[in-house]
């Protein structure tokens, strides 16, 4: 099974492939000029089978889809931008579609890796501090002749089972890592993680408002493309993750096969309420539909990643503040006795 490119290939092929026909050289042209500026011989064999295909052919989509490297919705939009003689500016589209999708998931990938790293940190340095520096401070109570209080024996048991079990615990720890590999790594993770995240509270905002973007961009690039609008929809639908959202879209369709407007079936399906519904009809009763609604992706877009970042600043200092009391907690609990000895010998 062929692998389909990442939405950063994605982005790079469609700005670049763009740009070549905006500036009038042709498809087979830019077939060429790619596979020969590709600087190694997968990418140069890619390119030049592209390019067979579509000598082949005469169809810029069906090679595309032959070559089972691209998704399905961007074929289809492909195809519509040859059939309407604007395969540039579909192309452009796509590439700020697929942008965006990129800068979307580095947001959200930095939001949930940088707390897992402080965690894991942190984590490092209570166990060092059980298993290491415990033991070391009770041996000088001993020499003393004097116990630790209840709750550094308590710590120091602690990191007696971890050191005893220590195997277990390693294999604990790649168990977990593997698990959040699996998360976000695999469609299987993915499709649970955003299931899970329509039910948390602040994540659900991220997610919906994420889902929001994707559908006005797929909706910009369907109305600029002169695509169908429930053609448009139907692909949209594949883009969507979040069920309360995705849901609505056969409400849309169905009004629209009754000979609904777009904007009336967008806002009766409840896709769109209030201020935006009134912006996507006033937009599409003035020809600038398109504008319009790659006006409102940039919005929900910027939505998510001010949530996203919302909730980075408030977990990054809840996560340093816990550890740091926990720290100070082990410190403390063998660190007073310390003081009142010395204080004692002072006197």
């Amino acid at each position: 099974m062929k692998n389909k490119f990442t939405d950063q290939e994605l982005f790079h092929f469609c700005e670049q492939f763009s740009i070549l026909l905006h500036s009038g050289i042709s498809c087979a042209e830019g077939l060429s000029l790619m596979q020969e500026d590709s600087r190694t011989q997968q990418g140069k064999d890619f390119f030049q089978s592209l390019l067979n295909d579509f000598e082949e052919n005469g169809s810029f989509a069906t090679a595309l889809e032959h070559s089972g490297k691209f998704p399905s919705s961007m074929i289809s939009y492909v195809k519509i931008g040859e059939e309407t003689g604007c395969l540039d500016e579909v192309l452009k589209s796509l590439s700020r579609h697929y942008e965006q999708e990129l800068e979307i998931s580095e947001t959200i990938r930095s939001a949930v890796t940088y707390p897992l790293l402080m965690l894991v940190m942190m984590a490092a340095v209570i166990v060092i501090l059980l298993v290491k520096v415990l033991p070391v401070f009770q041996q000088v109570f001993r020499q003393m002749g004097l116990e630790m209080n209840n709750f550094s024996n308590g710590l120091l048991n602690a990191g007696n089972l971890i050191s005893r079990y220590s195997a277990a615990a390693l294999i604990l720890v790649l168990v977990l890592m593997a698990g959040f590999a699996v998360l976000f790594f695999t469609d299987r993770g993915r499709t649970f993680l955003s299931r899970l995240s329509g039910r948390l509270p602040f994540i659900r905002e991220i997610a919906v408002s994420t889902d929001y973007a994707r559908l006005t961009q797929a909706i910009a690039m369907g109305l600029h493309s002169g695509m169908d609008h429930m053609i448009t929809l139907e692909m949209a639908q594949e883009l969507i993750s979040q069920e309360s959202v995705k849901e609505k879209i056969p409400k849309a369709i169905h009004l629209l096969e009754e000979g609904a407007l777009l904007e009336d079936a967008l806002s009766e399906a409840g896709l769109f309420e209030g201020m935006d519904a009134r912006l996507i009809t006033v937009g599409l009763r003035a020809g600038a539909a398109d504008e319009v609604m790659t006006s409102l992706a940039d919005r929900y877009r910027d939505s998510s990643l001010n949530v996203t970042g919302n909730i980075i600043s408030i977990v990054e200092p809840t996560i340093v503040i816990i550890f740091s009391l926990l720290v100070g907690l082990v410190l403390l609990s063998v660190m007073m006795p310390l003081l009142g000895i010395l204080s004692k010998i002072v006197v």
